[in-house]
This record gives structure tokens, C-alpha cells and sequence, in this order.
């Protein structure tokens, strides 16, 4: 990959000569944990909060880190000025993945058979953040087919690598062009059809976007599903709330079914890497005639403004 700067367990490459072994765990099972952080002005955003959250996955998969928080934090940190160094984008805006597996090992689900620690690799590439045009524009959702994973099977609270199911939902609900050769053939998205999937779990109810927290607004008040219906703990999402509470807006985290986005008076979802960001469609339904609408524009300035006064 172009301009991406790759470290795997210390060893800084280019993103061309990474390599991962067969036997490590996330490639053989999808046995892995991620977070994804980005810069403001050359400093990660919330890496704190996201490094907690990946702790709080590993509880939930019953892995045990090897490496420490402060560990990561300086290689992320590591990362990011070899990236500087050999692309020589010194004022660029960074995506900073970091993913953690099991370890590497013989074949077979069980500890024994792990021969390394955790293993870790952390990608940092320019960010592609969207436009002020995009944000007019906003986004096209369709709600999928296939259902969130319950919480009881594999729960999504978890940010683990193992995204067939989020994976599988934007395929089936985004329309994708294939064009150049048999050999490597290259896709695009249709013009027109969807941008990205939502999925309802078992009972009907909204729970989130394939990488994103979903809101509606009615009336004023702001509405998101709970946590306890099987969904991501957005570092967003929670700030989005705590925002609301301090402007003085309702925010409610109850349960509702696709038609209550399809009625309401604004949608927005929200992510680390869009932050605030309005939804102009939902199926065959046009939101706030297609433009962002007055509450969404409000939360995402607040936030933008929190962004600034935290990262100084």
C-alpha cells in the first residue's frame, strides 16, 4: 500500500513489505482485536479511551495482553514519525489502525497450541477524512437483511476482527461496480445506490452502522439505541450524549424499529473518523429533503469545538 507505514510486534516496513504470518491467529480464525484512532494537528485523538476500550474486548474474548497500554502508545506514536520520516508528509493528518491477535501457533483453538505472546501490528496511512461537500451531501443508508450478531453469540460490544458479519451486510446492501481485468479486477461503487448498511438484530430494532453509531432526531430530541442492545460503546457516541446533556437537548437510548428513521426529522451517525455526520436517505426515504438538518449541524460543531479544546 502507498504512503502506508506498517509495525508488526516493533518492526517498522513499508506497507509493501509487511508480512504477517499463516499461523497467527486472526488470520486462520479472525482471533483479533482493533481500534482505530486518528490526528488532530499531529496528536492522536482519545487514544487513552480507545486503548480501555481494546482492554475491555480482550476481557470479553478471554485474551490476555502481553503488551502493556503505555506499550502501544509508543509504538502508535513510533508509527506515526516513520511515516513522517519516509513519506515526508510531515503536516498530513493520520488513520492509525492497531490490531492485536492471539499470538501464532499450531492449528487448533485451544492455549496450548499458542507459540508467541499477543502479537500486534499497528498500520498508520494518510487520513481520508470527509469534505464539507460530503457533509452536505451526507450519507444513503439501507438497512440490511442480515441481522446484527446477538449479543449472546458473538457480542458486537467486543471490537474484535472478525467482521464477517458487518462485512457481509455491506455487501449485500451496497451496490458495487467490477471493471478492469480478469486477473485483478477492480470495484467501485454504483453511482446512486447505497453508501453503507444498517442492521436491526433479531426483534426488528436498530442497532448500528457496519463501523458507525446511528442517531434520529424528532421533534428536537436526539435518540440512539442502548448499549445493552448489542452494539459497539462508541467513544463518539458517548461524547455525542454527554454534548447533548450540556446544550440542553433530550437524549434518549431507547429501542425503535427501522420506521422510526424513516419518520424522523433528522439522522446522523457518528465514528471517529466522520465524527458527527449527517444521513440524507434511509431506504427509500429522503431525510430532511436531503440536506443536514438544523440539531445535527449544531452536534457536530459542539463537537468539533470539544475536539479543539481537548487536543490543545
Amino acid at each position: 500500500m502507498k504512503n502506508t507505514v506498517v509495525n508488526i510486534n516493533g518492526q517498522i516496513s513499508t506497507g509493501e513489505a509487511a508480512l504477517v504470518s499463516v499461523f497467527d491467529r486472526s488470520y486462520l480464525y479472525g482471533d483479533s482485536l482493533y481500534e482505530v484512532v486518528r490526528t488532530y494537528h499531529g496528536k492522536y485523538f482519545g487514544l487513552d479511551e480507545h486503548l480501555e476500550r481494546m482492554n475491555s474486548s480482550a476481557r470479553l474474548c478471554h485474551m490476555e495482553l502481553d503488551q502493556s497500554n503505555e506499550h502501544y502508545k509508543q509504538e502508535m506514536y513510533r508509527t506515526y514519525q516513520e511515516f513522517q520520516n519516509l513519506t515526508g508528509q510531515k503536516k498530513t493528518e493520520v488513520y492509525c489502525r492497531i490490531i492485536v491477535s492471539r499470538g501464532v501457533g499450531k492449528i487448533g483453538f485451544g492455549q496450548l497450541n499458542l507459540l508467541t505472546p499477543t502479537q500486534y501490528t499497528i498500520i498508520v496511512m494518510p487520513l481520508d477524512a470527509p469534505t464539507p461537500q460530503q457533509f452536505e451531501k451526507g450519507l444513503y443508508l439501507k438497512v440490511a437483511q442480515r441481522l446484527r450478531n446477538d449479543r449472546r453469540a458473538l457480542d458486537p460490544a467486543m471490537k474484535s476482527g472478525n467482521y464477517l458479519n458487518s462485512l457481509l451486510a455491506y455487501l449485500e446492501s451496497v451496490e458495487e461496480h467490477r471493471s478492469g481485468n480478469e486477473e485483478w479486477p477492480q470495484y467501485s461503487k454504483v453511482p446512486g445506490t447505497a453508501d453503507d448498511a444498517l442492521m436491526c438484530n433479531f426483534d426488528a430494532h436498530i442497532t448500528e452502522g457496519t463501523t458507525f453509531n446511528i442517531f434520529y432526531v424528532k421533534n428536537g430530541i436526539v435518540v440512539t439505541p442502548p448499549l445493552d442492545i448489542g452494539i459497539l460503546d462508541g467513544i463518539t457516541r458517548a461524547e455525542i450524549i454527554k454534548i447533548c446533556q450540556k446544550l440542553e437537548i433530550e437524549c434518549r437510548e431507547v429501542r425503535f424499529p427501522k420506521e422510526r428513521l424513516y419518520e424522523a426529522d433528522e439522522v446522523f451517525i457518528s465514528s471517529s473518523i466522520k465524527e458527527v455526520f449527517p444521513v440524507s436517505r434511509v431506504d427509500d426515504h429522503t431525510i430532511h429533503g436531503g440536506r443536514p438538518g438544523p440539531v445535527t449541524k449544531k452536534l457536530a460543531e459542539a463537537f468539533k469545538k470539544w475536539i479543539t479544546d481537548h487536543n490543545e
